[in-house]
């Protein structure tokens, strides 16, 4: 027993995996330490033959198998490819919803298709041509593009107008998550389909229409192996929604990429059911409507974005300068202050008299609210512990939903386990969805309250107001402004240069007409 115990001593660098110990004994083909606990592999195997029964052969190490760890998250192009497919998953949503709950044609998907596959073509060439497996996320690139590129650009040197030629190669711009709307909006109005962009605004806003969640609503693999510079990317509509102004200005962007890359232009927009439907939400009269046609005739305007400009300005956007003539033509109908009076010159249109006060009263108590319902959106990010601590029951479960949506919920804690979250059911709209039912009643009350027929109008024209910046707005035109803005989802000062921009267009075209006749409409000044 003794002999079978003879203690031997390990190669150097070798210990027993549990006491430590560098010295060992051989005992029926097993190897033991000094204190008895077993040595994994090693095998102790004969010779073999006759002439060497008995002696044992030398002791062989068994090569442990490597496994391959897995990283959760991917890297490089590979995580790339994650986000490209992520957000043309929120496109396929958002087409989904246009045409299966808003009732828009098929075709929409299969135009908006098109115009993705030209968006991310040069992706797809860019991954044969350049290793970039160690290279960071260029979500929103900067860097320099190639000298015949670069001379296209010229002409619009301060927009954040893309190259998407692939031989940028690392530099090569990924969709942003606002252009999913933008190709949305491109679609319907190749297909003449009258969506404004402030529907699509409202809808996302009222979390109708996928975009928000759009993170959230990824599949859990997809959440999990997503890189973490581009989940952020993924959840900041989660937190800062949907802005109109930048909207426009993607949309404004997206427009002139295509134009560089592809020269590809856009058709005139599908105005006037749009113009009908402003009327309809401003609860103006509808000899509005006919004013504006004949003003946009007389000026000879139409509604499609600019080929090539050196500077663009919001009376540039095909809706912007839509709202800006029904302003000027509300304007030039029902002057803002009664006691002026601009004249149409035709007896064959009778004009009636608008009660601003009346109108200001209706839509800011019923319209204004009703509105502002669908684009109300509580700043969870702005709340200190003070305003958490007196939240109500409602408000605090919204909260820590916004949080979970936000963060994400994938923790590893033991103690969590125990504690699952409930999934919740497919997400209900966050805010309340106006309905356009109620919109229209509401807005036919008040125009009715505030048009009254008026024979004795004083013939002859007076001078026009108008406003060249926010704070020049009087009382009434503040009202219509901010009115017009929200119906189209921009900034008050957007509309008001916009506006502003088409007065003096019509006082160089009344600048440079010999006579004007009794069929023109009469501006006689500005203040």
């Amino acid at each position: 027993m003794d002999d079978r115990r003879e203690l031997r001593k390990m190669p150097r660098g070798e210990r027993c995996p549990e006491c430590g110990s560098r010295k060992w004994y051989l005992q029926d083909g097993l190897r033991y330490c000094a204190r008895g606990h077993q040595i994994e592999g090693f095998i102790q195997f004969e010779v073999g033959g006759e002439e060497a029964m008995g002696r044992t052969g030398p002791v062989a190490r068994r090569k442990k198998e490597v496994r391959e760890v897995e990283k959760r998250q991917l890297t490089g192009q590979e995580g790339k490819s994650l986000y490209v497919e992520a957000v043309q998953l929120l496109l396929r949503k958002q087409l989904e919803f246009l045409v299966r709950k808003k009732g828009h044609r098929p075709e929409l998907e299969t135009v908006v298709r098109d115009l993705w596959d030209l968006r991310i073509r040069g992706y797809g060439a860019s991954i044969h041509d350049y290793d970039i497996s160690e290279s960071e996320p260029e979500t929103f690139s900067s860097q320099p593009v190639a000298a015949d590129m670069q001379e296209k650009l010229s002409w619009k040197p301060a927009s954040r107008v893309q190259s998407w030629d692939p031989a940028r190669g690392n530099g090569w711009p990924l969709p942003r998550m606002p252009e999913t709307i933008a190709l949305c909006y491109l679609g319907c109005l190749l297909l003449k389909i009258p969506t404004r962009l402030a529907d699509l605004q409202n809808w996302v806003s009222a979390g109708t229409m996928p975009y928000l969640r759009a993170y959230v609503e990824l599949p859990v693999e997809m959440q999990k192996r997503m890189p973490s510079a581009y989940a952020k990317a993924l959840k900041l509509p989660l937190a800062g929604g949907l802005k109109g102004h930048d909207l426009y200005q993607t949309l404004l962007d997206t427009v002139f990429s295509y134009k560089v890359n592809y020269e590809m232009t856009f058709p005139e927009m599908n105005w006037f059911p749009m113009l009908v439907q402003y009327t309809k939400e401003l609860a103006l009269p509808v000899e509005v409507i006919s004013i504006t046609k004949r003003l946009v005739a007389i000026l000879d305007h139409c509604f499609e974005f600019p080929a090539l400009k050196a500077r663009t300005t919001p009376f540039d956007h095909p809706e912007m300068k839509l709202l800006a003539f029904l302003v000027v033509s509300t304007k030039l109908c029902f002057p803002l202050n009664h006691g002026q009076s601009v004249s149409l010159a035709s007896p064959s249109l009778p004009i009636p008299r608008f009660d601003w006060e009346k109108w200001k009263t209706g839509y800011t108590e019923q319209l204004e609210k009703l509105r502002s319902q669908i684009l109300e959106r509580p700043l969870f990010e702005e709340l200190t512990p003070e305003k958490i601590t007196n939240l109500e029951d409602g408000e605090f479960d919204a909260f820590v939903s916004y949080l979970r949506d936000t963060i994400g919920n994938n923790t590893k804690d033991t103690i969590t386990s125990f504690f699952p979250v409930e999934l919740d059911s497919p997400p209900q709209p966050s805010f309340p969805e106006v309905i356009e039912s109620q919109v229209e009643k509401e807005a036919y009350r008040v125009l009715a309250e505030a048009v009254k027929a008026d024979n004795n109008t004083a013939p002859g024209a007076k001078r026009y107001e108008s406003f060249r910046a926010i704070q020049d707005l009087s009382e009434t035109a503040n009202v219509l402004f901010n009115a017009a803005g929200d119906a189209a989802g921009v900034p008050l000062d957007m509309l008001v240069r916009a506006t502003y921009k088409l007065e003096q267009h019509l006082i160089w075209w009344q600048w440079n007409q010999p006579v004007i006749n009794s069929e023109s409409i009469i501006y006689a000044g500005v203040n």
